[in-house]
């Protein structure tokens, strides 16, 4: 009885190992530097410190991923979760205590050919005299394909604020540099 019962252990432990999913590494990601920071101003031709409604920041990204992959084809998929950190201070000419922005996520190949790109808006309320917030924004999944050769390394993802033009040159301006 004591070996019949060992074996149905041996069994159990081997096909759960056989069963265990395949993990894999989240992919590479990078945030804009162009697009890492966004100083909004008022209404106006004023670009002086008494005219910025607020200044944002993108301070992180965190990846959450699970793999869905067939032990004999190795074909399946990847689920990431991306959740972005965000740190935001109310500028002066701000009186409404609000503010509004937009964060885009992308997904490249290793060719560098963009596969997936959305934009997500975000609003923001300063509360009470709070005059500085770091906040998340919810976790936004996507769907990566694998096989065996396009593995999780072989995508990247990127995130960053989406500027105007005028925003993304002052941020060229602040960080010292030039051209287009």
């Amino acid at each position: 009885l004591a070996a019949g019962l060992g074996a149905c252990s041996a069994y159990e432990y081997v096909t759960d190992k056989l069963s265990d999913p395949i993990i894999l590494r989240c992919p590479d990601y990078l945030v804009l530097a162009d697009a890492a920071n966004l100083v909004r101003f008022k209404d106006g031709p004023g670009r002086d410190l008494i005219d910025v409604d607020f200044e944002l920041e993108i301070i992180g990204v965190q990846l959450a991923c699970i793999s869905n992959i067939d032990r004999k084809t190795r074909v399946g998929t990847m689920d990431v979760d991306v959740t972005v950190s965000f740190r935001a201070q109310r500028g002066p000419a701000n009186r409404s205590r609000k503010g509004r922005f937009q964060y885009f996520i992308s997904i490249d190949d290793k060719n560098r050919k963009v596969l997936y790109r959305e934009g997500f808006g975000i609003k923001i309320q300063f509360p009470g005299n709070k005059t500085r917030l770091v906040f998340r924004s919810k976790p936004v999944t996507l769907e990566i394909p694998i096989t065996p050769k396009r593995a999780s390394r072989s995508y990247r993802l990127f995130t960053g604020l989406i500027l105007s033009r005028k925003e993304v040159e002052f941020n060229r301006k602040r960080q010292g540099k030039t051209g287009k």
